[in-house]
């Protein structure tokens, strides 16, 4: 009889502790994340700061006088390394082309996945930067949601590229500053340069991409053969 009561209480101690957990509240769900993912499109915009001229240093103005894009030369004269060496063409420079790029989202990761040389950039999600990370072309991207943007700091780029097709320079101390938020069929960003060497101060830009509903992409690669051709 002993044994038969110390089992009837064992099993309502366990019922007990079940329905206690049954009705106990249940962790919140996560939030849902933000969808910026997607094909999207610069319409032709270019790199402008919302306020004045870029603010740049001497050096800097110096490199702009004797830059010459494709754009105000002879292939055969341009100072573009994206052009003269087949180069990468560096980070925000490549967002300003005309042709798509993809947004791509995990839970670690943002990619953008260029169809302009097939070209990508990784965002590294809720982490910090590395100080063993060596410069890159689209340099060393660390990103966090503030709500429904997309917060990116970005350092550790290539000193050669140029931020846009008209010659603006940098160099590998350049700090770039990202949000990205999506506003329907529209994806909207802001840029915050920092570079001491290049600018006297930190300055903003702002550019909006159209969204593409045929999310393909074709081959398009850019090669030193192409450049002696055009020689």
């Amino acid at each position: 009889m002993r044994a038969s009561g110390l089992a009837i209480v064992a099993a309502g101690m366990l019922t007990a502790a079940v329905a206690g957990c049954a009705g106990g509240s249940a962790p919140p769900a996560p939030a849902p994340r933000p969808d910026i993912s997607g094909t999207w499109r610069n319409g032709g915009q270019t790199l402008s700061p919302a306020q004045g001229e870029v603010p740049l240093t001497p050096w800097a103005a110096e490199r702009v006088k004797a830059a010459r894009s494709t754009f105000s030369s002879d292939f055969r004269e341009t100072t573009d390394p994206a052009v003269l060496y087949a180069d990468p063409n560096g980070y925000p420079r490549i967002m300003m082309h005309p042709m798509k790029f993809k947004l791509v989202q995990t839970d670690d990761y943002v990619y953008q996945l260029f169809e302009y040389n097939q070209n990508w950039r990784q965002i590294a999600l809720n982490r910090s930067h590395s100080p063993e990370d060596p410069p890159t072309w689209y340099g060393n991207a660390v990103g966090a949601w503030d709500g429904d943007t997309l917060v990116v700091d970005s350092t550790g780029y290539q000193g050669s590229t140029w931020l846009d097709s008209r010659g603006l320079p940098h160099t590998e101390g350049l700090h770039i500053v990202e949000r990205i938020r999506r506003d329907g069929d529209r994806l909207a960003m802001e840029l915050r340069f920092e570079d001491p060497g290049a600018f006297t101060k930190p300055w903003s830009a702002q550019v909006t991409f159209e969204r593409v509903e045929d999310g393909s992409m074709i081959e398009t690669i850019y090669t030193i053969s192409d450049e002696l051709r055009f020689r």
